[in-house]
């Protein structure tokens, strides 16, 4: 008898089960848990009614079948039940967009005659191994150097979508990472200074997200838009976004993703000027960081955050009251916590740095940062920490214009 768990693995190839072992034990690897298997446990799995597996297992076979074991044949308690299968109307409108795709590109009769590749978990699992070191490599280099190779990693994920065969639970997830790349290329387009180009892409992302009903995709989407406002200086829509994101997020994340999306908000109300509930909603976000410390796993987009970044926000939170001083103190913790992989954001630190020295009066001092931020610049490609520093070059200018002039000269063409 053919049950549903036997079926998905022959349709993903993996009828025998040395195949079976060799993607469990990658599968698993990938997710950190135990990369050991027996053919005994295979054979069970196919088994009429099989009990549900130990939760590292379920996990494991989750990812590799791209839907809940129950869906799967498996006999799984409602506790541990995650239900993300898709709904026909979704498997439908997947199918139609694919073909519709198909006939666009060229005439669906031609295309249809020629067989479809058919992808699994492998194909999910490349891409997402691929987006996460887009991550790291923006971290480095900046949104300029790293966005083309972001547009051509959403390029290849949008293809596999339109162009190739798969189960539907594979679909979605190949649509959750094209949407999570259209948000990084929006994120890189910001950093590059290409506003209206971010702004596309987060908007398609966004509609990825309601299409797929995945709050997780929305929430970093709605986060990166509000950091775009504060940058832009428009707080009534950061303020807006951050709190709409928290909403989203408020059921599931762990306690560091809600920090950061608190820690724009207080931000927003800085600029607005409400001062007072700025610093409470800031010593929330604090509270947050500090009771998970990193005990749960967050989207690779938010490893970022941590002590740096609430400093940097303390800052900021006095320099829109007017506190200089105070400001330049929280720069400085800030830029002790930075970590040596993340040149932007030190650049960035840097330059918020000079223009506060320059504003307390602290000229020599301030010349000193935009030109130790300045050779960060010949490694990072950022329009974003550019502007930052040519705003901390004219506080200084009026400040001390012949020391503005002579910093200048560390500027980079």
């Amino acid at each position: 008898m053919e049950t549903q768990f036997t079926r998905l693995c022959t349709e993903f190839g993996w009828g025998g089960p040395a195949r079976f072992r060799q993607v469990y034990a990658a599968t698993a690897r990938k997710l950190g848990e135990n990369e050991e298997v027996s053919d005994r446990q295979f054979h069970r799995w196919r088994q009429p009614l099989p009990p549900c597996p130990q939760p590292g297992r379920q996990r494991v076979l989750e990812a590799m079948l791209g839907i809940p074991l129950e869906q799967a044949g498996f006999t799984v308690p409602d506790h541990r039940r995650s239900g993300t299968a898709l709904t026909p109307r979704e498997e439908l409108e997947e199918d139609v967009n694919r073909r519709s795709f198909l006939a666009l590109a060229g005439g669906a009769a031609a295309t249809a005659a020629i067989p479809q590749p058919r992808i699994g978990i492998e194909a999910v699992m490349d891409l997402r191994s691929g987006l996460a070191s887009l991550y790291g490599l923006d971290d480095r280099f900046g949104g300029a150097t790293v966005g083309p190779l972001a547009q051509a990693h959403l390029a290849r994920a949008e293809r596999l979508i339109a162009t190739t065969s798969y189960p539907s639970t594979i679909g979605r997830q190949l649509r959750l990472i094209a949407g999570e790349t259209a948000e990084h290329v929006a994120w890189l387009a910001f950093d590059a200074g290409d506003i209206s180009r971010a702004q596309t892409y987060w908007h398609h992302a966004l509609v990825r997200a309601e299409e797929l009903q995945d709050d997780s995709l929305a929430v970093v989407v709605l986060a990166s838009m509000a950091l775009m406002n504060l940058r832009e200086r428009e707080p009534a829509q950061a303020l807006d976004l951050a709190r709409r994101a928290q909403e989203k997020a408020r059921v599931w994340a762990p306690p560091s993703l809600v920090s950061i999306l608190m820690t724009r908000e207080a931000r927003a109300l800085a600029m607005l000027g409400d001062h007072v509930n700025a610093r409470s909603t800031l010593a929330q976000a604090t509270r947050c960081y500090e009771q998970e410390r990193g005990t749960r796993s967050v989207p690779d987009w938010a490893v970022f955050h941590g002590p740096a970044e609430l400093a940097l926000a303390q800052a900021s939170l006095f320099t829109e009251a007017g506190h200089h001083k105070a400001a330049v103190q929280w720069l400085k913790r800030s830029l002790g916590y930075q970590e040596t992989n993340y040149a932007r954001n030190e650049a960035l630190v840097r330059f918020n740095l000079a223009g506060a020295l320059a504003q307390a009066g602290e000229a020599e001092e301030a010349a000193h940062e935009i030109a130790s931020g300045a050779v960060l610049l010949t490694e990072v490609s950022s329009g974003r920490a550019r502007t930052s520093m040519q705003e901390a070059c004219s506080r200084l200018e009026a400040l001390d214009p012949s020391l503005a002039a002579a910093s200048t000269a560390h500027l980079i063409a």
